[in-house]
């Protein structure tokens, strides 16, 4: 059974979201398809937050340009990005997860995510059941 889990991602305060788009794409997922080789997930998708220009209503990284939120209010929600992870199932999961707390990988991971992502804001959560609604 596919095992999934999202992770929910600030960029880092002194880059745009441009910026942090462009690392996350084009240095951060090859490089964490090197490192992890045949244990990176099945599917790595990432969904970017749209935004909106409002002064003063946004977090610390976006204070003039808060999540175009539709309800609620941005305190406690200043993602940028939204990651959905998906292996193969839970055991494959388990051998991704080990890979990337190897002391050298894990060190190379830190030092890359020090360049472009908030760690302390960062989150991740296990999927559980699935159900799909169609027109």
């Amino acid at each position: 059974m596919p095992y999934t889990i999202f992770i929910f991602v600030a960029r880092k305060a002194t880059l745009t979201s441009s910026q942090f788009k462009d690392y996350y794409e084009n240095k951060h997922i090859p490089l964490l398809k090197e490192l992890v080789g045949p244990l990176f997930p099945l599917h790595h998708r990432r969904q970017y937050f749209a935004r909106t220009d409002r002064k003063g209503f946004g977090g610390p990284a976006n204070r003039d340009h808060p999540n175009f939120l539709l309800r609620g209010t941005p305190e406690g929600f200043d993602f940028d990005v939204v990651a959905e992870l998906t292996w193969e199932d839970e055991k494959t999961f388990h051998g991704f997860y080990k890979a990337i707390y190897q002391s050298d990988v894990a060190a190379k991971l830190a030092l890359d995510e020090e360049r472009f992502l908030d760690s302390g804001s960062l989150r991740s959560v296990v999927v559980g059941e699935t159900t799909d609604t169609s027109r």
